[in-house]
């Protein structure tokens, strides 16, 4: 089982036809934005139409909090205001 966004934040579902069977499975994105796909073959068909894993693990262990403006960060330099990051 598998959790992907849809390529576009414009595209609400994608409708994949088996290709065995010739039914047709409608992927509806859900308020988060992600479909979850239980086929692999499904699953590699809307990887082909650009849908991506979705990144539902949380905050990264190991990493650096800015003493200025709260933001996450792998470095020591703040991305957001400059400021400097701390471990965590």
């Amino acid at each position: 089982m598998a959790r992907l966004c849809l390529p576009d934040g414009a595209v609400r579902g994608i409708d994949i036809q088996g290709a065995q069977t010739g039914t047709v499975t409608a992927y509806t994105a859900g308020r988060d934005g992600t479909v979850t796909v239980d086929n692999p073959q499904h699953e590699r068909a809307l990887r082909a139409y650009g849908a991506f894993p979705a990144n539902l693990g949380g905050a990264p262990r190991g990493g650096r909090r800015c003493t200025g403006c709260g933001f996450g960060s792998y470095f020591t330099i703040c991305s957001r205001c400059g400021g400097t990051c701390a471990k965590e």
